[in-house]
């Protein structure tokens, strides 16, 4: 069942929760229209899979389609290296979350301040944690988060969804954006 609910029922957020993500176009479209999109991607992208592959590689393919830059935090940058992958930058969950409050701040130099982030791979009270510092303090960035469960602090979250259905709108989210069919 996909409902848009904190998947900790004891997380409560403020007045205003994320926008369900009930067809998978809406992040297409916001990738496209994003003049300089990031991906922020934790630990669990190598463990998690998805279409029975690790999610790195999904997050590596995505990021080679939409030409995103990735910030990889815990020792996620050495698989990212290890893939041959170049467009990964290593900063701390925490230290990244401050720096993208900063409106001028940009990982890769010459390409402009982020004004979309995706986000994906931590536990869900840690991702909880950045997504509501962003949100709070980050008023001129928008943020997605493509796991499973329902994040109220992002701006779009999927609503919390079976696997199949995950894999399934991340495939989707891959294709509109010009990745592999």
């Amino acid at each position: 069942m996909m409902r848009a609910e904190p998947w900790q029922s004891a997380e409560v957020c403020g007045p205003t929760k994320a926008q369900s993500i009930k067809k998978t176009a809406v992040v297409g479209a916001l990738l496209k229209k994003a003049k300089h999109p990031l991906m922020v991607i934790g630990a669990q992208a190598l463990t998690e899979k998805t279409r029975k592959k690790p999610m790195i590689d999904y997050c590596i393919e995505l990021s080679t389609a939409g030409n995103i830059p990735i910030v990889a935090t815990a020792n996620t940058i050495k698989a990212f290296k290890e893939k041959g992958f170049d467009n990964a930058y290593s900063y701390g969950a925490m230290e990244i979350t401050g720096r993208l409050q900063d409106h001028d701040w940009m990982v890769a130099p010459k390409k402009g301040p982020h004004d979309l982030v995706i986000t994906y791979g931590y536990p869900y009270y840690m991702e909880w944690l950045m997504l509501s510092a962003l949100i709070n303090f980050s008023q001129h960035i928008k943020t997605v988060t493509i796991g499973r469960y329902y994040q109220p602090h992002a701006t779009w979250s999927f609503p919390n969804l079976k696997k199949q259905n995950w894999n399934d709108a991340l495939k989707e989210i891959l294709t509109t954006v010009g990745g592999a069919k």
